[in-house]
Formats: C-alpha cells, sequence, structure tokens
C-alpha cells in the first residue's frame, strides 16, 4: 500500500480538526467573527480574536480546540500542542479533546506520539469515530498494509466512515497486482446454476423410480 502523502495528510487532517473546535463552542458574535477570519486565511487575527473571548471562559475546550486549529495551520505546531494540552488537562475524559490532540501530532508527522494518543482516546471509547480510520492511516504511511487494512475495517464497522475510500484503492491495488481473483461473470454462474438444476432433478427422479420398485406388489404365484 503507498503511503499517503503530505498533501493528502493535510487535507485529511485540517477540516476535521477545525470541525471538531466548532462543535464545542458556545455561538457569539465573537466566535463567529474568528470563523470567518479563520475562513479567509487570517489565522493569527482568529487568534487574537479568540483569545480575548478565552479570557471570558477559560475553560472553554471548544474555544482552545478553535485555537489550536489556527496555529496548525500556521505551522506552529508546538503552540498548537500546548494548547491541545491545555483542553486536555480541562478534559481528560473527553475523547475529542484527545482525538484533536492526536490531529496536532499527526498533522506535525509525529507518528509515535499520534499513535499512541490515538490509542488513549480508544481507551476512552472504543469506537470513537475515525480514531481507528486515522490509526490505520498511520500505519499505511509506515507501510504495515495488513495493520492499516484491520483498523480501516473496525471503522467502517463502527458506521460511516472514510476509510472505505482506503479499502477501494486496497483492492484496486491488489487486483492490479493479481492477488485478487475476478469475479465470476453472470454467464459462469447462470450456466453452474443450471447445472446444479440438472443434477438435482435427475437425482429426485432416480429416487422415485426406486421408491416405486419398492413399493410395487408381489407376482401372484397362485395363478
Amino acid at each position: 500500500m503507498g503511503q499517503v502523502s503530505c498533501r493528502l495528510l493535510v487535507a485529511l487532517v485540517l477540516p476535521v480538526l477545525a470541525l471538531a473546535g466548532a462543535a464545542g463552542c458556545q455561538a457569539t458574535t465573537e466566535l463567529d467573527r474568528g470563523d470567518e477570519l479563520l475562513a479567509e486565511g487570517r489565522n493569527a487575527e482568529a487568534v487574537a480574536v479568540w483569545r480575548q473571548a478565552l479570557a471570558q471562559t477559560p475553560r472553554d475546550t471548544g474555544l482552545l480546540t478553535r485555537i489550536a486549529t489556527a496555529q496548525v495551520r500556521m505551522r506552529r505546531f508546538d503552540a498548537a500542542e500546548a494548547t491541545m494540552l491545555q483542553a486536555v488537562a480541562i478534559e481528560p475524559e473527553s475523547p475529542k479533546v484527545r482525538q484533536n490532540l492526536a490531529l496536532v501530532y499527526l498533522r506535525r508527522k509525529d507518528l509515535d506520539r499520534a499513535l499512541k494518543t490515538f490509542h488513549e482516546v480508544r481507551g476512552l471509547e472504543d469506537t470513537y469515530p475515525e480514531t481507528n480510520y486515522y490509526i490505520g492511516l498511520i500505519h499505511e504511511m509506515r507501510g504495515d498494509e495488513a495493520t492499516a487494512v484491520d483498523y480501516y475495517i473496525q471503522d467502517v464497522n463502527n458506521g460511516p466512515s472514510k476509510a472505505w475510500e482506503r479499502l477501494d484503492r486496497h483492492k484496486d491495488r491488489q487486483r492490479a497486482a493479481g492477488l485478487v481473483r475476478p469475479a465470476p461473470s453472470s454467464r459462469n454462474v447462470l450456466v453452474f446454476s443450471l447445472a446444479c438444476l440438472a443434477l438435482a432433478a435427475a437425482a429426485f427422479a432416480l429416487r422415485q423410480l426406486l421408491v416405486g420398485r419398492r413399493e410395487a406388489p408381489p407376482f401372484d404365484t397362485e395363478s
């Protein structure tokens, strides 16, 4: 299985981090303004707006996640990590908060710490959405195809998942390499089905013949 490119990693991680942050905050004019600035790519200004709001609600982990999102986009990974560690300290039992910390590590390509943190998320909630997907992604980045597929399958079994796309690509590569046998054609399936029916009919006819012979009356020997 091919490695995941840096560009693909950015596309996979950043929207998730931002979305998770947006879900945890109350909608206010200040927060909305920060969202608008982030959407416009004015990340530093967004951070400034959210820090003003954070002064009023310092334990708002949704705000902290928003700030970390902007810091990641500015490639200030150490600052983003510190921000999310602050959020984890406030809500240590929250799988959402801890997963966002893991996403910061993943975006920084600190795979060891990302993997460890995603497994911590599993310890809090073993079916938390997309955790297994990201664990699989890390194994794919490392070239461990079999383990990646196992985690992708676990993720799709938990519900709707982006892992379907990775599994489809895996199947396509296996098929191209001749590792997956093609499915039988509809004509072959039809021929096989007709042959089975013919065999069953012959067996039934033979059974009826044998039963008829056993039940036939004996010859009249008195005449």
